[in-house]
This record gives C-alpha cells, sequence and structure tokens, in this order.
C-alpha cells in the first residue's frame, strides 16, 4: 500500500508544482481579504512594512479586497520646498501577492518571495465573488 502512494505522490508531483511536492505543503492559491477589521489591516501593514525593510506603511483601505495583487512605491522625501530629496526616485514599485494555503492567509513579496503567515486576516480564494 506504502509503494501505490509514494507511486500516486509522484504522479501528483509531476503535475503539480514541484516547489509543494518538495516541501510537502499545499500549493498556494490567489487570495483576496474577506472584510477586514482594524487588526487585519494594521497586520497588513505591519507584514508589508517588514517584506520591504522600513518602520511602517499606510495602505488604502482597499487593499487586497478585490485583488489578490498590489503595488507598493515609495513616497519620495522632499524638503521644505517640495524639491526632491536625493534627485529623481528610480527605484520600481515593489509588488505584492495574497496566497492562501490550508485556510491561511500568506503575504507574499513579488521581489524577494519571502512571506509573512497573517494571523488575523481571514481570506477566500480569488477570484471569488463577494457574496460567498
Amino acid at each position: 500500500m506504502n509503494g501505490q502512494r509514494s507511486i500516486l505522490w509522484l504522479i501528483l508531483c509531476g503535475t503539480s508544482s514541484l516547489a509543494a511536492c518538495q516541501t510537502g505543503r499545499e500549493p498556494a492559491v490567489a487570495a483576496r481579504l474577506l472584510a477586514p477589521g482594524p487588526e487585519a489591516r494594521q497586520e497588513l501593514n505591519a507584514a508589508t512594512a517588514t517584506l520591504l525593510g522600513v518602520s511602517s506603511v499606510d495602505l488604502a483601505e482597499n487593499t487586497l479586497i478585490d485583488s489578490s495583487q498590489f503595488a507598493y512605491a515609495r513616497t519620495p522625501r522632499r524638503d521644505a520646498s517640495g524639491q526632491l530629496l536625493q534627485g529623481r526616485v528610480v527605484e520600481m514599485p515593489h509588488g505584492f501577492r495574497l496566497e492562501m494555503r490550508a485556510q491561511e492567509c500568506w503575504l507574499v513579496s513579488q521581489k524577494t518571495a519571502q512571506e509573512v503567515l497573517l494571523r488575523q486576516a481571514k481570506c477566500v480564494a480569488y477570484p471569488e465573488s463577494p457574496d460567498k
């Protein structure tokens, strides 16, 4: 019986994500947030800041509500007269995606592949209608 399970596992790994099979975890599916409260919003801001390596960020209230991805562009710093400090901003926006694995929500940096578990957030597979 174990031999049959091993063969089945190898067949499934050959047709699905190799990374998921190597780690033994469920494959990720795109997700969106489901009615996030203030705690979940705060957690999303903190997770984004962690992945960016900054002290804090302030995301829009509708971030990840109707989509599974968002881009974050740092706000350029200006002096008192409105001139950009340190010249032009040439940094590309950072992309993030929300994934669901085993009913858990994960925020993933598309640039570095680092991820943070969102413990306060509730998410559903994307695209799924808001009514469900």
